[in-house]
């Protein structure tokens, strides 16, 4: 260990970037989304391309191998190194130049694909390789892979969008491809000088030339390969070009620094639709008639999946006939509806009348069954990685490919395999170039079932190759597939040998990957093997129901995407992926769990706001959010509460104080100076508004008020927020709301729901109030009376994290009969028993959707409700977090990375043409106020107005 720092910080002193040597970090860095695990050396996030050349001669100076590293979403394993990981996605993520007229692109390869595409929207252009991980993949890595996507049927791979590349060589030089001549200007050969350059342009020729009798007889009949080195198209008459070699070669050979891209126009109209079979094996030939016109993607679901759909999606079962063998998803991309409509009428045609393949064709009928289709088509990962127990779906033949007229008998070949192995399997993925996502189900920490990927893998080559097909389409080779790339080649394996040494002579550029005499790779260095053990750790961490969640994760970095803090840090430690990676790490006994009282791994732990998105959003469903809050509150209940948590998450007791003495508290909050002392007494930010408080709570405007004789009645679950901070506004609302459709309100003397303690870990320290809460909640339970939150947070407590902390039937009893009020008005409303007597109200709004609310499945119903007021327009902002995170906004340490993640929202807020912005959440409104200077209602007091003809007064903020 003391050699390891010794070197890195060498390597420290001589770049700008970052270079990462604890324990803590390489493991964070050890694994991905693919079945193995490699602890490295240390990791680097250069910043510049010189950080990058002093890297690679560092690494020759001390004979250390390299690895490039992009969003670590391979499934191969080639991220993976036991020397120095270099992270491009830190810092080396930008545009560098952008050509709309010729349209081009160049990029640094960290970028990542779904973020390079919202530059371009403005444009109209986009790249249009769209790999499932679009969100979190980088282009460096999609090059490394030569990715594909669904729509690989209509715009190939990526190695055919990538016109040149800026390399870093294995001796620091740094060149640019693209095509050179094969004459140089004294008319000598290209290459005769002295760099390595120079000698890749001399002997590439030489090497492809001794080959050339194998070039076309090795090569796979298929439409898109990333097995190996691409040594075809490089040579023309009078031109050399190693753009192609490159792309797909996974860091093995050079380490690219920038690319230029070709970029295509975005489709201006589409149209999808499914085709249901009752025989798998009439899907291939099917699928080569759809291609006669020229379809933009086709894409197969067989039985397993849509039965699994069937059964966890009841809302779409629709979309899964049952008898159902396999679907086909298929689109079309035109600039006309008329060609489009034309398409699908060829397609039945065909399909339907004259060969008689498919049971049925059903073509979308708008724009919003269009987006149902899209969701039906994507569950496919996401079914198979909420399965249950210890036998898990395994990626490692995942990727193989065939010619689409192959397609029959490869379907046929995989399901007699599957058969003969006795091995579950699920088939889907990309039909139309037939590449096909086949999915075993195995527990690889039996050696019986590691047994059975090996030979199941030994077998679905031979069954590949037999049809000139390629083991890899799209996900290249890596760890697992690396040592069938001689099979695949017998002979032009040792042309790309003899290149591998040209560009790497020492073997230190991602070594053990494309070339290696390692026959058992596949099968090394497993992340969930045999040798795999659950350790104690005298932590909450040794819960069987946590150790499942933390084995449910796949790695595939989706988290990336929509984590406020991960999206905005670029961090692997602020990804879900992250903390549950060291979690495993820790529960299989690689690290201490001494760890746990590390200030590090404390800084991870509290790098989550718990706002949840996690369950609605990770492909695997993984809890992240409460994984943090059992690590915080393992720490509580070791160290004692923070003082400063201790004040923030005590919400009832401020707000209580700050009502009472309301208009004292309001004017001393204004007063910048007492907020500086704030700040520097308990870490509260001095930049941050605070909501004013009211005297006048809604309980003692509700005092007097007389209620209605009504046969309905409902418990309202009255928030902080509603009664201290906006009573008049929200709160008052709710009742308006309710007793206008006849509905008595009882509003019983509720403790704080303390979803800020929870958060903060300190829920051993409310046990008392949930307690108190849940014997009251129950009362009215067994009484069969709904209780309703118009505050989601509030909702979130007891509907989700009162059962995992008070595990009891009383519990699970008391949060199945609670709803949302949205949710409950719109089933008043679909039941035709909610009062539309509106009043006219010509207002356009703009509307944020809290994140707590999208975890209680409250999705589209505040919009439907503010639409149902006549001139009531709805303007929908992006599905983003704002950064607030409860309490977590209003700490001085957390407030500029609070305002970064809320400000997008921000920008479409203050670009909006909104008369009024509506939240349904108290925090999301003060952030919204802090970012905008904008402030919210409550969409329930949208309709309160509507019915009782009021104008927007007396506002929370």
């Amino acid at each position: 260990m003391q050699e390891i720092k010794n070197v890195v910080e060498k390597l420290a002193d001589q770049i700008d970037g970052d270079v990462l040597s604890s324990d803590l970090s390489r493991s964070l860095y050890s694994s991905g989304a693919s079945l193995y695990r490699i602890k490295p050396r240390a990791i680097v996030q250069p910043k510049s391309k010189d950080d990058l050349v002093k890297t690679v001669m560092f690494a020759q100076e001390y004979k250390i191998p390299i690895t490039a590293r992009g969003g670590g979403t391979s499934r191969t394993g080639n991220e993976l190194g036991k020397g120095l990981v270099l992270d491009f996605s830190k810092y080396l993520n930008q545009v560098v130049t952008f050509n709309e007229d010729e349209k081009w692109v160049r990029v640094q390869p960290g970028i990542v694909l779904s973020e390079l595409n919202q530059f371009l929207k403005p444009y109209k252009l986009y790249f249009p390789i769209d790999p499932s991980t679009k969100d979190s993949a980088t282009l460096g890595g999609m090059i490394a892979n030569n990715s594909s996507g669904p729509h690989a049927v209509k715009y190939g791979t990526t190695r055919g969008h990538v016109t040149s590349l800026e390399l870093i060589l294995s001796n620091g030089e740094i060149v640019e491809t693209g095509p050179k001549s094969l004459k140089n200007k004294n008319g000598g050969v290209t290459g005769n000088g002295r760099t390595l350059e120079d000698n890749l342009y001399r002997n590439v020729p030489i090497i492809i030339t001794n080959y050339s009798d194998y070039l076309e007889d090795e090569r796979p009949f298929t439409t898109k390969n990333s097995c190996g080195y691409h040594i075809w198209d490089l040579l023309s008459e009078e031109t050399i070009d190693l753009t192609p070699l490159l792309v797909g070669s996974e860091g093995t050979l050079a380490l690219v620094s920038e690319a230029t891209l070709r970029l295509s126009a975005i489709p201006e109209k589409a149209l999808s639709g499914f085709v249901y079979f009752d025989d798998l094996g009439k899907v291939g030939e099917a699928t080569q008639e759809i291609l006669h016109e020229t379809p933009s993607m086709i894409e197969i679901m067989e039985k397993h999946i849509l039965d699994l759909a069937r059964e966890q999606y009841p809302e779409l079962a629709e979309y899964f006939p049952e008898h159902t063998e396999a679907s086909l998803f298929i689109e079309f991309q035109e600039d006309s509806d008329t060609i489009l409509q034309d398409k699908f009428a060829a397609v039945k045609k065909r399909l339907l009348e004259d060969k008689n393949l498919a049971v049925q064709v059903v073509q979308a009928r708008n724009q919003e069954e269009m987006k149902t289709f899209t969701k039906v088509r994507s569950i496919s990962g996401p079914i198979l990685n909420r399965m249950k127990g210890p036998r898990r779906p395994i990626a490692f033949i995942e990727d193989a490919a065939v010619h689409v007229s192959r397609l029959p008998e490869y379907i046929s070949g995989l399901r007699q395999l599957f058969e003969k192995f006795d091995v579950k399997a699920a088939i889907y993925g990309h039909a139309g170039d037939g590449n096909l996502h086949n999915m075993a189900i195995l527990d690889l920490r039996q050696q019986e079932d590691v047994k059975t990927m090996l030979d199941l893998s030994d077998a679905v080559c031979d069954l590949v190759l037999s049809l000139k097909g390629t083991v890899s389409g799209e996900h290249a080779d890596g760890r697992l597939r690396t040592q069938y790339v001689v099979r695949q080649y017998p002979h032009l394996y040792h042309a790309m040998r003899e290149i591998k040494a040209l560009f790497d002579p020492d073997g230190l550029m991602n070594p053990g990957v494309i070339i290696s005499e390692n026959d058992t790779l596949l099968g090394d260095d497993l992340k969930y093997g045999p040798d795999y053990k659950i350790v104690q750790t005298d932590s909450s961490f040794d819960a069987l129901s946590l150790q499942a969640q933390i084995e449910n994760c796949s790695g595939c970095a989706k988290c990336r995407s929509y984590c406020p803090i991960a999206s905005s840090h670029l961090e692997e430690w602020t990804k879900g992926r992250g903390k549950v990676t060291l979690l495993r790490e820790v529960m299989s006994g690689k690290l201490d769990p001494e760890i746990f009282e590390d200030p590090e791994f404390k800084k991870i732990i509290d790098s989550c706001i718990n706002c949840k998105r996690c369950l609605t959003e990770c492909p695997s469903g993984v809890d992240v959010p409460w994984l943090a809050v059992t690590g915080r509150a393992d720490v509580v209940r070791k160290k004692g509460e923070d003082f400063s948590n201790r004040v923030f998450t005590d919400t009832a007791k401020l707000c209580r104080q700050g009502s009472m003495f309301a208009p004292i508290a309001n004017f001393a909050t204004s007063l910048a100076p007492l907020r500086w002392g704030l700040q520097k007494a308990i870490g509260m930010e001095a930049a941050r508004y605070l909501p004013q408080f009211r005297n006048r709570t809604l309980r003692k405007i509700l005092k007097d008020r007389e209620q209605p004789h009504a046969a309905r009645e409902v418990v309202f679950f009255l928030g902080c927020f509603a009664n201290y901070n906006d009573p008049e506004g929200e709160g008052l609302a709710v009742i308006d709301v309710l007793e206008h459709n006849d509905i008595k309100v009882i509003l019983p003397e509720f403790r704080c729901c303390g979803i800020a303690r929870i958060s903060s870990g300190a829920q051993d320290k409310i046990l008392d109030d949930i307690t108190y809460n849940l014997s009251r909640l129950a009362a009215y339970t067994e009484r069969g009376i709904p209780i309703l939150f118009s505050e989601p947070s509030c909702a979130l407590a007891v509907k989700c994290e009162y059962p995992r902390i008070i595990a009891s039937e009383m519990a699970e009893k008391v949060a199945d009969n609670c709803s949302d009020i949205h949710q409950y008005l719109m089933d008043l409303h679909n039941q035709g028993e909610l009062k539309t007597d509106f009043n006219r109200i010509d207002m356009t709004v703009g509307y944020h959707a809290p994140c707590h609310l999208k975890t209680l499945g409250v999705t589209s119903e505040p919009v439907d409700l503010m639409q149902l007021i006549p001139g009531v327009e709805v303007e929908k902002y992006s599905d983003k977090c704002c950064g607030m995170g409860g309490t977590y906004g209003l700490k001085s340490q957390n407030y500029d990375l609070s305002m970064k993640i809320g400000q997008r929202l921000f920008d479409e807020i203050s670009s909006s043409a909104a008369e009024q912005i509506v939240t349904g959440c108290g925090a999301c409104s003060m952030q919204i106020h802090q970012g905008t200077m904008k402030e919210s209602i409550h969409p329930i007091k949208l309709l309160a107005m509507a019915y009782l003809k009021e104008t927007i007064t007396d506002k929370a903020i």
